[in-house]
């Protein structure tokens, strides 16, 4: 039970969502957010602030700016995992080129980013 947000990103556009789960039923909110081709073909801090940068406009446009939720992160390009919260670019699909990103833990970036706007 509880809200939890998720993140996908897998494409020229990416989704962030808040599901609440209460017992035997479940609410889902959703906003899509575009990724220009700058961001495609920028720097990997650059594409995961924007990331962090569209989640805090969502959770801020729910009033829950103030409430700590888990997040799952769906990252929809070729992975070495080692672990359910690590996850190691093995290289750009899907008309990506972010410098900085092969070879990292996009996990690592993501927190990175989130933590660089508080």
């Amino acid at each position: 039970k509880g809200n939890f947000l998720a993140l996908d990103l897998g494409g020229t556009n990416f989704r962030v969502l808040l599901i609440t789960l209460d017992g035997m039923n479940f609410d889902m909110q959703s906003k899509i957010y575009a990724i220009p081709q700058s961001l495609m073909l920028g720097t990997g801090t650059q594409l995961f602030d924007h990331i962090a940068q569209c989640l805090a406009l969502f959770v801020k446009e729910l009033k829950m700016e103030n409430e700590v939720l888990p997040l799952g992160f769906t990252f929809s390009f070729p992975l070495t995992q080692h672990g359910l919260t690590e996850g190691y670019l093995v290289r750009w699909t899907k008309g990506f080129d972010c410098s900085g990103v092969v070879d990292k833990d996009v996990v690592a970036l993501l927190e990175q980013a989130i933590a660089r706007r508080n």
